[in-house]
């Protein structure tokens, strides 16, 4: 059969595909006419399931005809043919039994030309041992090479069930695109590339469990060279042998061009595959197999036939995965797989009081069947937790529950009056009352008193500090004039405190926090832990004799509980993980914690001794149908918990700037896409180039972009958190601070990601926001809670006279370091107190060797070309300002509220401004604990 007749067999096949088994007769008439030949290749493709075991569409060389030559009953080592299963381009499938191990399993017969190529051979075999490494549930294993009597074959499992195939409910849909990516995810992490995903290369078995097959043997059939030759597909003149091809209606615009393929093509034909499972139609289709790629390369896809009730999240991600524009697609199977899980999660309604009940039942007979369907979560899946249901859905961020002692109401704090409030809300009702609304400071971090009689607090009204009021809001009382995330002693007596707070916690914004319990009634307070630790979010045990928090070491954050009257710290994590958020379990036997260890942030739980601390097991995964939980409440009965469920997007966009008028010009234009995270632009001196960081999760790595969004390119790929890059005045390298070294210090990198190297070495501290001075030739950076320093770049770090700047002079605040001034004759940088609040626009002059602050509040300035004016952002509320530094005056020039604008950036020529979108988006969400 020749490549060209091949080729029509096969795009009848899938036509035939499209058609219900009735229909397909019907079909054939009209397609193949008067070739009888021809049906009868298609009808034995369709009669041998084709789809389930094919790996390569390709013709085989030699061979004229499908043959089906191995007969049954022949051995092959171990295996003995029972049946034929399919055929493909390069080889037969059989059913065969292993007698060694008793089962059976799918022998697949390769090319003759492979025998007859040893380099060729022994490549292949060398990428076969690659693929067999991986063991994933999601994943058609590859059990073995068996050679006899002159054939190769490899032994694959054999998958029984149906090839995937649309339309399918949304809800199935998304579970099974969530298994196919899962597989990705886990190929991805080896480096293994599928290279031909499509329906007909993924079964479901009976149970429901999704399996991909033939990953990676497009690769290891053909090698490792990257490079195509479409022509073969397109006119038929050649064999197609010794080059890789796709699927016409899957393979991605960069294999039909004939480019470089990475993981990217996976993601575009997971695309694809996800359409179809939605509409039960393929994306792109025509009449021959060029009508087909020109779709591919030219054609936007028909979005008009998904079903009405696809969620708009949904609807997004298919956007992602089919951009024609690699660089533009979802980076990883892991970003991916977020989206598909928050669609879930939006997608469930909300409950309300009547249905409170029985909505709970039917969700925990859901996560059974669920957990029955996939084992796609961590090992423990849903260890601890059922019956899922929704408290609050208003737009904006909903964060901070308290459970009532009796658990039929919660607490919560809220910026949906333009301030942060607190709210308080019946579980299952939709009224909630805000119970702050009378003060014009925000109040948050609300919690209940062991008895549910009072409300302790944080507020900033008369310069901040904690308060108690009355359950409904009345009688507010201050409890102190300092201090963030209070908890209450069993017996109500006392509060204890941390005296910093924290926005996120991967992020620092001080480096001292202490923990004070303070008496209630007399407002005496008293220290438990010294100045030089950093102690978060305390929760006291049950029994009141022991009280747990978080704390940062160095670049590691663990949980850690202390007896409530002070003393020796004992340990509950160490490891490299994010571990905050503790909170006791009523009985004192265990903590809850968040924490990233299993990829997302999530929540888990350890056994501990209420007594000592004393750890008594490993953690273990007590999972949120969630991308990002936290934020814990537990019953006083311990019967339900309530959380924080978040999602967050985040890109770099610019906007022209006229420094003239001194105004933004234009529209906010994306530079990145998808769900990178994207944080802390800076735009390169020639204009052309975006560096930014990814932000969140266990690794922030280094990325670079083209301004129009092409071109993306990864600089860092490891385990560390790369921070807050900054290009050279040449353009030839990038700063950042990273904790690569087992601490926060400056490091960098040339800009095609070569040359990395360390820049600081200091004792102690947490290096950050290094920034080069106009020349060049010196650096400065900060540390936090002390002033800055400079150092000379062309000296190593052992020869180094550093110098540090003189001390801000304002009590318990420090500054923090953003940008050297073009002229080279000031650095700008911010106020910050040291419990983490910021105190305004600061700069450092060299000539007076003096600060001066020009406006009380903004941060991360950035300087325009006459070394003047200054663009910053007044985090929370999503603005950018223009600040003259002469005469003090501010106004505004860019608003992205409701979200939150991340600055980065102003071009050298000031034309243009680059900064960081975040849309942030959390509501709270009630379980039953088992």
């Amino acid at each position: 059969m020749s490549p060209k007749n091949w080729l029509r067999v096969e795009e009848l096949f899938h036509r035939a595909l499209e058609h219900p088994p009735e229909a397909r007769r019907a079909f054939l008439d009209e397609a193949c006419g008067d070739d009888p030949g021809l049906r009868q290749q298609v009808e034995l493709l369709l009669s041998n399931d084709f789809r389930a075991v094919s790996f390569l569409e390709k013709p085989a060389v030699e061979d004229a005809t499908v043959t089906m030559a191995m007969q049954a009953g022949r051995q092959l080592g171990p295996y003995q043919v029972l049946s034929p299963l399919g055929i493909g381009g390069m080889g037969e499938v059989y059913r065969a039994h292993d007698s060694k191990l008793g089962r059976d399993v799918a022998i697949k017969t390769l090319p003759a030309e492979f025998a007859r190529d040893s380099a060729r051979l022994a490549r292949f075999r060398r990428e076969a041992r690659a693929l067999a490494s991986l063991n994933h549930p999601n994943i058609g294993a590859i059990y073995g090479l068996e050679e006899a009597g002159g054939v190769e074959c490899l032994v694959l499992e054999l998958v029984e069930g149906e090839t995937l195939c649309g339309p399918l409910p949304i809800a199935i849909a998304l579970d099974r695109a969530d298994q196919v990516a899962a597989a990705l995810e886990a190929a991805h992490e080896k480096g293994i590339v599928h290279r031909d995903l499509k329906p007909a290369n993924v079964k479901v078995t009976p149970e429901g469990r999704v399996k991909v097959l033939d990953f990676g043997l497009a690769k290891a059939i053909q090698g490792a060279d990257p490079t195509r030759d479409l022509s073969g597909i397109v006119g038929g003149a050649h064999t197609l042998v010794g080059h890789i091809v796709g699927t016409p209606g899957y393979m991605s615009p960069e294999q039909a061009r004939g480019q470089e393929v990475d993981q990217r093509a996976d993601i575009w034909a997971f695309g694809c595959l996800l359409y179809e499972l939605l509409t039960g139609k393929r994306v792109f289709q025509g009449d021959t197999v060029q009508d087909t790629i020109a779709a591919v390369l030219e054609r936007e896809p028909d979005w008009k036939v998904l079903p009405t009730k696809t969620p708009g999240k949904v609807r997004e991600l298919l956007r992602q995965c089919l951009e024609k524009e690699s660089s533009r697609r979802p980076g990883s199977a892991p970003a991916i797989r977020r989206a598909i899980l928050s669609a879930q999660i939006g997608s469930k309604p909300r409950l309300t009081a009547v249905g409170m009940a029985a909505s709970f039942a039917i969700v925990a007979m859901g996560v059974t069947i669920y957990l029955k369907d996939s084992d796609r979560l961590t090992k423990s899946g849903f260890h601890g937790l059922s019956s899922f249901a929704q408290l609050t859905d208003q737009p904006g961020q909903e964060v901070y529950p308290s459970l009532s002692p009796d658990g039929k109401s919660f607490l919560y704090s809220s910026h949906a009056s333009g301030k942060w409030d607190t709210y308080l809300q019946r579980v299952g009702g939709r009224n909630a009352i805000n119970l702050t609304k009378v003060s014009a400071a925000d109040n948050t971090q609300a919690v209940f008193s062991p008895n549910g009689e009072q409300i302790a607090f944080r507020s900033e009204r008369d310069g901040g500090g904690i308060f108690v009021m009355g359950a409904t809001g009345e009688s507010v009382k201050r409890i102190t004039d300092f201090g963030y995330n209070p908890s209450w002693s069993p017996d109500g007596t006392a509060i204890v405190c941390a005296s910093a707070t924290f926005n996120s916690p991967d992020v620092r914004l001080s480096f001292h926090s202490q923990l004070f319990s303070v008496n209630v009634m007399t407002a005496e307070k008293r220290s438990l832990t010294p100045n030089v630790e950093f102690a978060m979010q305390p929760a006291w045990s049950p029994n009141g004799r022991r009280i747990a928090y978080w704390g940062v070491g160095g670049a590691q954050w663990d949980i850690w509980t202390i007896p409530s009257s002070g003393g020796e710290a004992v340990r509950v994590t160490n490891d490299a993980a994010i571990d905050w958020d503790p909170v006791w379990s009523p009985d004192g036997a265990s903590l809850y914690f968040a924490s990233d260890r299993g990829g997302s942030m999530n929540l888990w739980r350890v056994p501990i001794d209420e007594e000592t601390g004393r750890v008594r097991g490993e953690p273990e995964a007590v999972t949120t149908p969630s991308p990002y939980s936290g934020y814990i409440t537990v019953s006083r009965a311990g019967k339900t918990m309530a959380y924080a469920q978040r999602t967050s997007t985040r890109n770099v966009f610019r906007v022209a700037f006229d420094p003239v008028r001194e105004i933004a010009v234009g529209p906010e234009e994306p530079v990145t896409r998808g769900s990178l995270v994207a944080n802390s632009p800076d735009i390169s001196p020639d204009g052309e180039t975006v560096v930014f960081t990814t932000q969140g999760g266990k690794k922030e790595d280094l990325f670079v972009v083209r301004t129009d969004g092409t071109g993306l390119r990864q600089l860092t790929d490891d385990a560390y958190r790369n921070r807050v890059p900054l290009w050279s005045p040449d353009g030839k390298q990038i700063a950042f601070y990273s904790n690569r070294s087992g601490k926060m210090e400056v490091w960098s990198i040339n800009a095609d990601g070569s040359g990395l190297r360390r820049l600081t070495n200091t004792k102690d501290g947490y290096v950050q926001y290094p920034s080069w001075s106009p020349d060049g030739q010196r650096l400065a950076y900060g540390i936090q809670n002390q002033t800055p320093y400079i150092m000379q770049l062309d000296r190593p770090w052992a020869s180094q006279s550093l110098q540090q700047l003189p001390a801000l002079g304002v009590p318990h605040a420090w500054f923090a370091l953003s940008k050297w001034s073009p002229d080279g004759g000031k650095l700008a940088g911010w106020q910050v107190r040291t419990d983490g609040l910021f105190m305004g626009i600061t700069i450092y002059s060299f000539g007076t060797g003096k600060y001066e602050r020009l406006i009380d509040h903004g941060s991360y300035p950035r300087w325009l070309s006459d070394s003047r004016r200054l663009v910053f952002t007044d985090v929370g509320t999503g603005k950018l300002f223009l600040l003259d530094a002469r005469t003090r005056k501010v106004h505004e020039i860019l608003s992205v509220a409701p979200n939150e604008a991340n600055f980065g950036a102003v071009a050298r020529d000031d034309r243009w401004i680059y900064f960081g979108k975040t849309t942030l988006e959390s509501d709270i969400w009630m379980a039953n604990l088992n």
